[in-house]
């Protein structure tokens, strides 16, 4: 998550509890907190989804999307802003927490997939046609990627009449700046038919608070043998695609990494994939 929508959802959370009763009340919720921030300009707020919430009575999820516009040291940028807030018949929180379990709610909330999350584009892995598809929202450098998904795709690759897999860019840019460049790589690489690369990627040594492009290209010439400039990873294609992953983050309320889907559903388990392979 970039610093700015991390200071949105403080600014949001500030305040977690307000008497609702309508989506009205919800979108002025929603414009009291961020309305804190004087260099913040709300363009527009809506209600872009209501859910049921899974075994929660009484209470809805309701995906709010923001357009903003940020003006600081005389600079002014776009920014669009989804959160979810639960809402009651007389209440809206920020946070739902099972007292069972101590589960935060959100992480069970799961807004409307996108019309091409399933494009060829970022089929990485399978068959198309697969019996069962899944899409992963994953960084190269995130440790925890880096124990999980050698292994999915290696299941993927075993099985690829059984699994197809969507991959979905999403470096964690502010705690491993290094991981920027190589998610650019993986995508030069797989326009060279180089998906090896995107597999290399899990496995490469390198300092993941590495800033400078250069150096990280050496490292990964040096390991993959493939020779990438500085210009390919910033040809427009490439921020295209980099650009529209973090947009399909966004909507779909994915902030950490590995996330992973299942045949449409949010799998917090990350381990559904096992039971296609076993059937």
């Amino acid at each position: 998550m970039s610093s700015m929508l991390r200071l949105l959802t403080i600014l949001i959370i500030g305040s977690s509890l307000a008497i609702a009763g309508s989506d009205t009340d919800v979108i002025n919720f929603v414009k009291k907190k961020l309305s804190q921030n004087r260099g913040l300009k709300i363009k527009s707020i809506e209600v872009a989804e209501k859910l049921p919430i899974p075994g929660v009575k009484g209470w809805s999820a309701y995906v709010v999307e923001a357009d903003l516009e940020l003006t600081r040291d005389k600079k002014t940028r776009k920014i669009g802003f989804e959160t979810i807030l639960f809402v009651s018949k007389n209440l809206i929180t920020t946070e739902l927490i099972d007292r069972k379990t101590g589960m935060d709610i959100r992480s069970i909330i799961q807004p409307k997939l996108p019309d091409d999350i399933y494009s060829e584009s970022h089929l990485i892995y399978g068959n198309p046609d697969a019996e069962h598809k899944l899409i992963l929202f994953s960084d190269p450098l995130c440790p925890f990627c880096r124990m999980y998904v050698p292994e999915l795709l290696k299941a993927v690759k075993q099985n690829p009449d059984k699994i197809a897999l969507f991959y979905y860019h999403l470096p964690l840019s502010a705690i491993h700046p290094a991981s920027d460049t190589l998610v650019r790589v993986m995508e030069v690489a797989k326009l060279r038919g180089r998906k090896d690369v995107v597999d290399k990627m899990y496995s490469i040594k390198i300092d993941p608070e590495l800033k400078d492009e250069k150096k990280i290209l050496k490292i990964v010439e040096k390991e993959t043998g493939m020779k990438i400039t500085p210009q390919e990873l910033h040809e427009k294609r490439i921020e295209k695609i980099i650009l529209h992953d973090r947009i399909t983050a966004r909507k779909m309320l994915v902030t950490g990494t590995p996330t992973i889907f299942a045949d449409g559903k949010k799998d917090i388990t990350r381990e559904k994939y096992k039971s296609f392979i076993k059937k």
